[in-house]
């Protein structure tokens, strides 16, 4: 080996050596939390909203279903959510997934007669929340907040990480904007 193939292989050695010491100081970036939209939706609005957050995230979409679903007519669909929550009803849901996987789940809920449906307050019971970080997401027909986010800071067996999203039912799907800065603040 000639001296000059000797010192340019020696200056190779010594770079990629030096390459290598970088790449390991270097830390690896943070893994992304995993994210789950958790939703029930009677009229589609609160679906439209979970949509929009699901798509901010880059997260999992799981719609919370009954194994009786309620009413289609408006009428009786009033009247049976007013009568299982003044019975504090907790509905049968349909199997959900393995929710071990997940760092934070965001929960969505319709108002109905001041506070979170009955399917949602069903789910926020499931031991499998626990440890999590959760948040709301509400839909309303025009009376805001009222007990919502009480009553999910009570019920939810995670940790409560952000005030509620709350969105009128009329611009649930034309809020996509607000969603996203929603979910952008979010410290999951």
């Amino acid at each position: 080996m000639t001296r000059r193939n000797f010192l340019l292989n020696a200056a190779l050695a010594t770079g990629a050596t030096l390459a290598g010491a970088a790449q390991a100081q270097t830390p690896a970036p943070e893994a992304k939390p995993k994210t789950l939209v958790a939703y029930y939706s009677w009229s589609g609005n609160t679906r439209a909203l979970a949509r929009h957050l699901a798509d901010a995230l880059g997260a999992d979409l799981l719609e919370l279903a009954p194994v009786t679903p309620y009413p289609a007519a408006y009428a009786a669909c009033l009247d049976k959510a007013k009568a299982d929550i003044a019975a504090g009803a907790r509905p049968d849901l349909k199997p959900l997934p393995d929710l071990s996987a997940y760092d934070a789940v965001l929960v969505g809920s319709p108002n109905w007669w001041g506070t979170l449906a009955p399917p949602v307050c069903a789910f926020l019971e499931t031991p499998a929340l626990a440890g999590k970080k959760t948040a709301l997401f509400q839909t309303h027909g025009g009376g805001g907040e009222q007990r919502c986010g009480r009553d999910f800071r009570r019920l939810t067996k995670g940790e409560v990480v952000s005030a509620p999203l709350i969105v009128a039912g009329t611009r649930a799907a034309t809020s996509r904007e607000a969603a996203a800065k929603w979910a952008a603040a979010l410290p999951l």
